[in-house]
């Protein structure tokens, strides 16, 4: 049986009442922010934001992956 961690990432939705589009702010640690938007609904929002935040992990585990010290390892994480 596999062990399951939840983690909830909070992400700030605001909708511009010029445009009435609608944006994302989320930060992940210290650092990485991810900033995003532009669309029209907020469901759209969200499916975007979870992208973000999914290329965004990946960038981070490339990075941490030439480092080259200790064990690496990946886990599977459902964004969205």
């Amino acid at each position: 049986m596999r062990d399951v961690a939840v983690v909830k990432i909070p992400v700030r939705f605001e909708r511009d009442e010029e445009t009435g589009d609608w944006h994302f702010h989320a930060r992940l640690g210290d650092t990485i922010g991810i900033v995003g938007g532009g669309q029209a609904t907020l469901e759209g929002a969200r499916q975007a934001a979870a992208e973000a935040i999914a290329v965004a992990l990946e960038t981070q585990e490339s990075q941490e992956s030439q480092d080259g010290n200790g064990r690496l390892e990946y886990l599977d994480v459902a964004v969205g």
